[in-house]
This record gives structure tokens, C-alpha cells and sequence, in this order.
């Protein structure tokens, strides 16, 4: 297993406030890892939002947007995570939406952020854990762009744009699903999904928040997809 896996794995521990899993007992604290790679571990994998789309003909299809987060030093240097929106590849549809949006756009492209430490290797881990209990953790964001445009007929009219995330205030700031939430409606499925084998019962589930430089954003609600990393 990989030094990042391990610590993220043990991350799963330490952070049970505000992560879901539970990871094996054979896992220990890892010594002498910076709060940056350790917030990075954190997040690394896929995360699935459920969506559904309305075909011209009436027909619905149930789908999934999904992002995908992993550290990326040979892009970003140092301790970096890309994130990478794969949009939604669907054809012949009037709109897409869930059960908290009326429209669903389609989003590409990826993002490079970072995370602000206190560069303490011998407390990377007891840092991190102060920063999760506060509810909410930021990644600031150094490079990266998101093409949005709409889905399906019924959006046409709406202009394509390009979100910017390249300095500036922008940033990621992930949050756990509250009960009563937008994000806890979503997946308010969750039990039966899991009773059917569809997700993993230790699958983590986030409000990611991105801002982007204009000002602009938007919420993306994931659910962690252990069967494809």
C-alpha cells in the first residue's frame, strides 16, 4: 500500500467527525507527514452526485456526474490535488436535474489547489485533525479552468462559459452532509442503496463548494465510489 493510501486510510480514524469510513485496525499513524499531504490523502478518490435526464421522448435515464481528486505533484509541485470534472456524456435529452436542481449543467476540466498548513511535520496529523473538527476544510485554488454549458434542448438558449481558477479567492471548501441538508435530501436513498450492494457502506459522502476567481459557484454533493478510483 502506498504512503498515501496509508495515510488516508488512517485519516478515516483520526477524523471520525467528519469522515463516514471506518478503516481496518492494522493501520497506524503514520510519523512525520506534513498537514498539507495529509489533507490531500484525505480527499484523494471519486465521488459520484446522482443525476437524471429527461430524453426528448419522454424516456428518463438515471445517471451519475462524477469528479475525480488525486495528488498531482508533477503539475502543481509540492503537495498538490487535481481535481478532474468529467461532465456527463448523454445525447437526446431535454434537460437533466436532481432532487435539489432543476438543471443539471455539464462541467469539464480540472482544477489544481493546495492546502494552507502549518508546515509542521512532527503535528501534520493532530493539525489536521484541529481543522476537520471546525466542520469545514479550504483548498485554495492556483490553476484550472471549468467549460459549463447546459444539458439538453431546453438549455440551448443559456450561453457556454468558462469558470476561472486560477488564484485569486478561489478555492474548494469541503463540508460533511448534515442531517436536514440539501445533500442529505440527495442522498436521502442511501441505506437502500447500500442494502442492495450499489454503494459501499463505508463510502464518504461531501458538500464540495467550488469558487471560482469571477465570484461565481456551485455545490457538487459526492459520494464516494470505492469500486473506481
Amino acid at each position: 500500500m502506498s504512503r498515501c493510501a496509508r495515510v488516508a486510510a488512517w485519516l478515516l480514524l483520526a477524523s471520525a467527525g467528519f469522515a463516514r469510513a471506518q478503516a481496518p485496525d492494522e493501520y497506524q499513524q503514520p510519523a512525520h507527514v506534513g498537514e498539507d499531504e495529509v489533507a490531500i490523502a484525505y480527499l484523494a478518490g471519486r465521488f459520484t452526485s446522482p443525476i437524471t435526464c429527461k430524453r426528448n421522448d419522454g424516456s428518463v435515464l438515471d445517471l451519475q456526474d462524477s469528479i475525480v481528486m488525486k495528488p498531482a505533484p508533477e503539475e502543481g509541485g509540492g503537495d498538490s490535488l487535481k481535481v478532474t470534472f468529467f461532465g456527463v456524456d448523454v445525447a437526446d435529452v431535454d434537460y437533466c436535474y436532481n432532487l435539489i436542481e432543476k438543471r443539471i449543467p455539464d462541467r469539464r476540466g480540472s482544477i489544481l489547489l493546495h492546502y494552507r498548513s502549518h508546515n509542521r511535520k512532527d503535528l501534520g496529523t493532530s493539525d489536521f485533525r484541529r481543522e476537520a473538527a471546525k466542520g469545514s476544510l479550504t483548498y485554495n485554488a492556483h490553476r484550472g479552468e471549468l467549460h459549463v454549458r447546459g444539458l439538453g434542448k431546453g438549455d440551448q438558449e443559456e450561453p457556454a462559459r468558462d469558470l476561472p481558477f486560477d488564484g485569486g479567492d478561489s478555492r474548494l471548501v469541503v463540508q460533511p452532509i448534515q442531517l436536514g441538508s440539501d445533500g442529505a435530501k440527495l442522498f436521502a436513498d442511501y441505506d437502500e442503496r447500500v442494502k442492495a450492494g450499489v454503494i459501499d457502506a463505508t463510502a464518504r459522502r461531501f458538500a464540495l463548494t467550488f469558487y471560482a476567481k469571477d465570484g461565481s459557484h456551485f455545490t457538487f454533493y459526492g459520494i464516494e465510489d470505492k469500486k473506481r478510483r
